[in-house]
């Protein structure tokens, strides 16, 4: 997800408008063009899941590269402003939607040829079900891009830093994680030819490339 704000810490066929989103970091857009790399292998206009998508920059950035983005947020909040940078870009193929996938999964499994979760894993309750219902979700061959604030990949005590902010409210649940940890994870649930990325977005964060089995 990109950072706009909406988060602590951190061959074309669709139907809108190609003009680039205002509202892209450096970093994302570099996100942004390795999410579009991993769409390109797709036969047919690619249905891409995006899980914690705050404000929706990501979608809209994308969503000329997809047949149809499905995106989705706990927040009520982001996805109303999500919504009005919709109408504002003029984008048909994109859905936001308030939910997570801690329930239910919202269609049947093998559904998406991609899904994307930005800066969002360390903050799932139980983050080893949400991998294995992403995993579920995909569609044999199918591409799975995050982006992973790896807390636990530095000295410095966030857990305990996270813990005083949460006494002032002035933090959420932060679950603290390494590399090694998120990519252990993500091999435990079946994922192959897992793949680190370089953004330009801070020693802390992984962005990590992934497949299900084709």
């Amino acid at each position: 997800m990109p950072n706009d704000g909406s988060r602590w810490g951190g061959g074309s066929t669709g139907t809108c408008s190609r003009r680039r989103a205002p509202w892209l970091s450096a970093a994302c857009r570099r996100a942004a063009d390795i999410a579009v790399r991993a769409l390109v292998p797709s036969a047919s206009p690619p249905t891409v899941l995006e899980i914690g998508c705050g404000t929706g920059s990501l979608a809209l950035e994308m969503s000329p590269f997809a047949g149809h983005i499905h995106a989705m947020d706990v927040s009520s909040e982001m996805i109303r402003i999500a919504s009005q940078k919709k109408q504002v870009q003029g984008a048909t193929n994109v859905t936001f939607r308030q939910g997570t996938l801690d329930g239910r999964a919202p269609v049947e499994p093998e559904h998406f040829d991609s899904a994307w979760a930005y800066s969002i894993l360390h903050l799932v309750p139980d983050r080893r079900r949400t991998l294995k219902t992403i995993f579920d979700l995909l569609k044999p061959g199918g591409s799975f891009i995050s982006s992973n604030v790896c807390l636990g990949s530095t000295w410095v005590p966030y857990g305990a830093i996270i813990t005083v902010l949460r006494w002032f409210g002035k933090a959420p649940v932060v679950h603290v994680y390494d590399r090694e940890t998120i990519l252990r994870e993500m091999r435990e649930v079946g994922f192959v030819e897992i793949e680190e990325r370089e953004v330009g977005a801070g020693g802390m964060v992984a962005l990590v490339v992934t497949k299900k089995p084709g």
